[in-house]
């Protein structure tokens, strides 16, 4: 089944439940995707939007799962600090790369997490996140975008989609098709990516992004972020007829002592 989404299309945080109108936008006027069409049927990454992992001060690894109107939590280890990244790939699926260069894929079997070293030297990685059970997309110190799959095996191959991505400051994936990235410039203006058939197509945003502190993508519909004063909210997308909004919801407060999400 194909669908046509006009996406971003009022990026603003919109009255829902109980948010207050003087939280910042996301967006400036009304911004849609034209001609874009995704499969939504592969749009898996990554946890349905019904969880997110952090990384505490503490070093405490967290799963935080839907519970009401909130997120329940759910400690699921401590000695976190030397990590340099999370990223979730699904539900009971996340990636680590530890300080000293490796790459961990670490699997929920229902009481504990297994770890499986699946890559040494990513001491180049710079930014990754994963956008479904089996993909994730990596930025190295080169500037140099690549899609990375795993197969049944755990072994990776990797597709080069672009260079000159050295000035990003982060980048979440929502599934395989679509990548929100944040840019390193005064103001932290974001974009949207869509993955197609003639490769990489950008939307820019424009616009003050400077209080998104941490992002996570849940999937197609779904993102969660920290803000500079420790807010944690929610952002879902809400289609009506050939358009949408982007909705979000307060979700807690005092995020401000979190170190990484994914």
């Amino acid at each position: 089944m194909r669908f046509k989404r006009a996406m971003a299309a009022v990026l603003g945080i919109a009255a829902m439940v109980t948010i207050v109108s003087a939280n910042p936008s996301l967006a400036q006027g009304d911004k849609t995707f034209k001609g874009v069409e995704r499969e939504r049927s592969m749009s898996t990454a990554t946890t349905n939007g019904q969880s997110f992992l952090e990384i505490n001060g503490a070093g405490e690894l967290v799963h935080w799962q839907r519970s009401g109107e909130s997120y329940a939590k759910h400690v699921r280890g401590w000695g976190w600090q030397g990590t340099r990244t999370i990223t979730t790939l699904d539900e009971q699926t996340f990636l680590e790369i530890k300080g000293d260069g490796r790459l961990s894929k670490w699997t929920w079997n229902g009481g504990a997490y297994n770890e499986a070293v699946v890559g040494w030297g990513w001491n180049n990685a710079r930014l990754i996140t994963g956008v479904s059970g089996n993909q994730f997309i990596e930025i190295n110190n080169q500037g140099e975008l690549a899609y990375w799959t795993f197969d049944g095996s755990n072994v990776l191959s990797k597709v080069i989609k672009g260079w000159g991505w050295g000035g990003t400051k982060s980048i979440t994936g929502l599934d395989p098709y679509l990548f929100i990235e944040i840019k390193g410039d005064a103001l932290n203006s974001l974009s949207w990516w869509v993955n197609g058939s003639t490769g990489l197509q950008e939307f820019h945003e424009g616009g003050d992004r400077r209080w998104i502190r941490l992002i996570a993508g849940g999937d197609a519909d779904h993102f969660t972020i920290i803000r500079t004063d420790g807010v944690l909210m929610e952002y879902a997308w809400v289609q009506t007829g050939e358009t949408g909004e982007w909705v979000g919801t307060e979700r807690g407060w005092g995020w401000g002592g979190t170190r990484l999400i994914g």
